[in-house]
């Protein structure tokens, strides 16, 4: 939206955005999308970092839950990360790893896989690879609950 106006300079403009977190789907034509959901807070897309996660949480075997009751993010304002930023938590699910000694390849079972409840961290976009190398994701596989 362009602004023409001739500018003096006291002048402001002021944006006012929804900050509520909310989970934005691809189209279904983006294949590599299908089943999965960004997750848009005002203007900025926020990512996953495994770093964010609980210890020993791989995000390849994450996926973020939402029920009637369960769709809304928690904001926590940290001060004390890369100059202050807000990050997201939300319910979700790890699959339970497999063991060394279960078949590499198998038939469709379907019961679906099990998982623990884990609670997910998303950070802005913008912020991700600012402290130490770490797997990111944008597109998270999401169950309804």
């Amino acid at each position: 939206m362009p602004l023409r106006r001739t500018w003096k300079p006291a002048d402001r403009v002021s944006l006012n955005f929804p900050m509520e977190a909310v989970p934005v789907a691809a189209n279904p034509r983006v294949a590599e999308d299908r089943g999965r959901v960004a997750v848009r807070r005002g203007p900025m897309i926020y990512c996953m970092e495994e770093l964010d996660q609980e210890r020993g949480v791989a995000l390849a075997d994450v996926s973020v839950n939402f029920s009637e009751h369960s769709r809304e993010f928690r904001n926590e304002y940290k001060a004390d990360l890369l100059d202050g930023i807000v990050v997201l938590h939300h319910r979700g699910g790890a699959y339970e790893l497999a063991s060394a000694s279960e078949a590499l390849y198998a038939t469709v079972n379907p019961a679906p896989r099990k998982t623990r409840p884990v609670d997910l961290t998303f950070v802005p976009y913008y912020v991700w690879a600012n402290r130490q190398p770490s797997a990111m994701q944008v597109w998270v596989p999401y169950m309804t609950t």
